[in-house]
């Protein structure tokens, strides 16, 4: 099974991008658009795994779900990867937070305890973003400024996240299927209180 953690998507958050993810398809270049239902906030990629490893880490991350405080993200700046070079991948990133925070700290809990299990992940830092598009074909450096342009004059409403999901992924010719395997609703903190 191909799986990942992911903070799923929030409807508001959504439906202000979804006006804007049209709207680039029409004037960018080509590209592999994703499809909003599939639009998450990835903690923790692991790859493809046996289902025994699956109902472990479901087990060893439980605690740490329960235990985050649900938080508000606000979208930061849009996201080119990589950096430098030929842009592949787009997306909105989320501005530092308390929100941010919590979650960051999830995904490394997530990470660990998959360590513990004998994954061996990639050592990257954690970026929190939206993946809008993959970019196949080379674009010119006018096309990705113009993407940046657009992201940043955007205003989207806060992403509330109050779980984290473990989804399979089963990549098909008309773009990936994200199934949920286990939900956790994040309770940690007293009552009322938000990061």
């Amino acid at each position: 099974m191909r799986v990942f953690l992911a903070v799923p998507s929030d409807p508001r958050w959504v439906d202000s991008a979804r006006g804007l993810v049209d709207r680039l398809q029409r004037t960018l270049p080509r590209a592999s658009w994703t499809k909003p239902e599939s639009w998450h906030l990835t903690l923790a990629f692991f790859g493809e795994v046996d289902t025994d490893f699956v109902a472990k880490l479901g087990e060893a991350v439980s605690p740490a779900a329960f235990e985050t405080v649900p938080g508000e993200l606000q979208a930061g700046p849009p996201t080119v990867f990589p950096e430098r070079g030929r842009p592949r991948v787009l997306g909105v990133g989320f501005a530092p937070s308390a929100g941010v925070e919590v979650i960051r700290r999830l995904a490394t809990a997530a990470e660990e305890a998959a360590g513990r299990l004998g994954w061996k992940g990639k050592d990257r830092p954690f970026h929190p973003h939206v993946t809008f598009a993959r970019i196949r074909d080379p674009w010119p450096a006018t096309a990705a400024d113009e993407y940046r342009r657009e992201v940043q004059g955007c205003a989207f409403p806060s992403w509330l996240a109050r779980s984290c999901v473990l989804f399979e992924s089963l990549l098909k010719p008309a773009g990936a299927v994200h199934t949920p395997l286990q939900e956790w609703t994040f309770q940690g903190g007293p009552r009322g209180v938000r990061a």
